[in-house]
């Protein structure tokens, strides 16, 4: 087992470790990652807020649904970046508001995560790699936290303006209106919705 000289680290590369470190010492991945990015100091929560997360892990609660990784990467954002309190803004303008500017941080986020890993579920993600016990899906989610932990640590580091600025790149909601479900882009054939 090889020793990290956490001095000579990046503050990027030190919240990836860390995410490795708490996936080892038995934290889900979304505890790793809000836990990584509490003790690096990019996010300012007591560490008893660590346990918010845990219910996203294993694309909450083992659904297999949104990586918590992934969720807890825009649950960190939004805890600093969020609207801090949404009633200032007059009603009329609130969800134009949160879809012109604030969304556009998670979008992109989403977008980065997609991108590098080829789905934001649990299941298409791990699937691949084994059985849910397997050592090498437990491997591949080590990686894949702290590569996660990494891209939180990116976002929270963008300022408000900037994020305000980029791009909805890809379909949004709108092109989904009267979709089937099947033609969603992840269709999760696993889940039963009762009506």
């Amino acid at each position: 087992m090889e020793t990290i000289d956490w001095s000579k680290l990046t503050p990027e590369e030190r919240v990836e470790q860390y995410a490795i470190e708490n996936y080892k010492h038995g934290l889900n991945c979304a505890e790793c990652v809000l836990s990584a990015l509490q003790r690096e100091g990019a996010l300012d929560i007591p560490k008893e807020a660590v346990g918010m997360g845990v219910g996203f892990g294993g694309g909450i609660g083992l659904s297999g649904l949104t990586c918590g990784a992934l969720s807890a990467a825009v649950l960190a954002n939004g805890l600093r970046y969020g609207r801090k309190d949404p009633y200032t803004v007059p009603a009329e303008e609130r969800g134009k508001e949160v879809a012109g500017k604030y969304y556009r941080r998670y979008h992109a986020l989403v977008r980065e995560f997609v991108a590098e890993n080829g789905s934001p579920t649990c299941a298409e993600i791990s699937a691949p790699h084994g059985a849910w016990e397997s050592r090498e899906r437990r491997i591949h989610c080590l990686q894949l936290i702290g590569r996660a932990a990494r891209l939180a640590y990116r976002y929270l580091q963008m300022p408000q303006d900037e994020a305000f600025a980029l791009p909805y790149e890809g379909k949004t909601m709108k092109q989904f209106d009267g979709a089937k479900p099947e033609t969603l882009p992840y269709p999760t054939p696993h889940l039963v919705i009762r009506k």
